[in-house]
């Protein structure tokens, strides 16, 4: 059988410090920049396949890079930065919703998607 515990003992001595190693963090963007030209007047929803587009180099793609947690995606419509919510973008496709706003054949559609890294250097 166990008896009742003592009472607690004076503290100890402090001990050393010790060395604390904050390590370097590097954040690096990559930025994937895709384009596509509208072949027909549109003015409803209209869903673009990945392969329809180019990166900056001009070779057509197959899917759309870097769309994860730790990007976010911008859409460009004549050169013009839009709302987030007309469109919806994954892997393989890129869904804009007009509203009945009027887009012409020949306009310029651009989609950025940046997406970051941290390293951490110790």
């Amino acid at each position: 059988m166990q008896g009742p515990q003592g009472p607690q003992g004076p503290q100890g001595e402090r001990g050393a410090t010790g060395t604390v190693i904050i390590p370097d963090i590097i954040i690096l963007p990559t930025v994937q920049r895709y384009f596509h030209v509208i072949t027909e007047d549109t003015q409803t929803q209209v869903t673009f396949p990945a392969n329809a587009f180019t990166n900056d180099e001009g070779t057509p793609i197959t899917a759309f890079l870097d769309i994860g947690p730790n990007s976010y995606s911008n859409l460009y419509i004549n050169g013009i930065l839009q709302e987030g919510g007309i469109y919806l973008l994954n892997e393989s496709a890129l869904t804009i919703i007009f509203n009945n706003q009027d887009i012409f054949s020949g306009t310029p559609i651009i989609i950025e998607i940046v997406r970051f890294l941290a390293q951490v250097i110790a």
